[in-house]
């Protein structure tokens, strides 16, 4: 499994803005990507991917603060 979401990041990272907005947090620049049954969540500006959080399908976002 680590594999595979490992290749998923790699290939985000080719194409960072392919990625889905992140529902729960409409005014953040997140995106995620699918690797099931997880939800890779992302943050990308220039050249940089940066993995912000892996959450299972199930598990609820819940907000910093």
């Amino acid at each position: 499994m680590v594999e595979r979401i490992v290749e998923r990041v790699e290939r985000a990272a080719i194409a960072p803005s392919q990625g889905h907005p992140v529902h729960e947090y409409p005014e953040k620049p997140l995106k995620e990507v699918h690797e099931s049954p997880y939800r890779i969540i992302y943050e990308f500006s220039g050249d940089e991917l940066r993995v912000v959080t892996i959450v299972h399908f199930k598990q609820q976002l819940q907000p910093k603060g």
